[in-house]
């Protein structure tokens, strides 16, 4: 329902040009963001299970983990910029951007289905932003829903402020 509904123009409608983003740019973006943030996880997967690093023991995250992982939560208390590789082009097509948003979450469920039998707390792997920092798969599979959740609540503000300037005469129409 989040772009059923907006035209080409209103699903790239952006409240302040240039420093907000609009609905298709949160959806790219978490498109962008999924699919480059998982990549180097599902492996780790793998070669935990071939080491014995199990059985699967819950989702347990490090402090600073959890402190991430609320950090993405909604309603958003900071913003944070976005790394270049991740950043959305300014104008995207309709069509086809929910189909690409949950194709970027494929990879999310083949982790999820292959670690049934690993404790993905033990698992480490580098963030792929800051190689320096490992981070636990357990952590990763809980902050792409959180971060899915912030972008989605974005989303659906910048849909709530179209409407509300298409309802007083101003703003893109359909």
């Amino acid at each position: 329902m989040l772009v059923a509904d907006l035209s080409e123009e209103e699903v790239n409608w952006q409240q302040t040009p240039g420093q907000s983003w609009s609905v298709a740019q949160c959806l790219e973006h978490l498109s962008l963001m999924n699919e480059f943030y998982l990549r180097g996880f599902a492996p780790l997967v793998d070669q935990g299970r071939q080491k014995g690093i199990g059985p699967f023991n819950g989702l347990s995250s490090s402090a600073i983990g959890r402190w991430f992982i609320r950090s993405q939560e909604p309603p958003v208390k900071r913003r944070l910029r976005s790394p270049a590789q991740v950043v959305p082009p300014s104008n995207a097509p309709r069509d086809g951007l929910v189909d690409k948003f949950v194709r970027s979450h494929d990879l999310f469920r083949a982790i999820v289905q292959t670690a049934g039998d690993v404790d993905v707390n033990r698992v480490k792997g580098p963030n792929p932003f800051f190689k320096a920092v490992k981070m636990r798969v357990s952590t990763v599979l809980q902050i792409i829903p959180a971060h899915d959740r912030r972008h989605l609540w974005q989303a659906g503000n910048v849909k709530r402020s179209l409407r509300s300037l298409r309802a007083g005469g101003a703003g893109p129409t359909a």
